[in-house]
């Protein structure tokens, strides 16, 4: 994952977003431990072992390029 956020930093990304079974406290803490914090959820996104499932989505603000490019 930091070698990923740092090749978004390279390429002038802004934000990176991560898509999470909400379940899945392992990988919320590890996305949390790299300083994404939670942006929302779909409630019951997908059907799996005999129950409905959450996604929540994480995101990384990274600095603002000096060029932002449009488009």
């Amino acid at each position: 994952m930091e070698t990923l956020i740092k090749e978004a930093r390279n390429h002038d990304c802004h934000v990176l977003v991560g898509g999470i079974e909400a379940a899945n406290t392992s990988s919320i803490a590890l996305h949390e431990s790299l300083g994404f914090t939670h942006a929302g959820m779909i409630r019951q996104a997908g059907y799996k072992f005999g129950r409905w499932l959450d996604l929540t989505f994480y995101q990384l603000v990274l600095e603002t390029p000096a060029n932002p490019r449009e488009g």
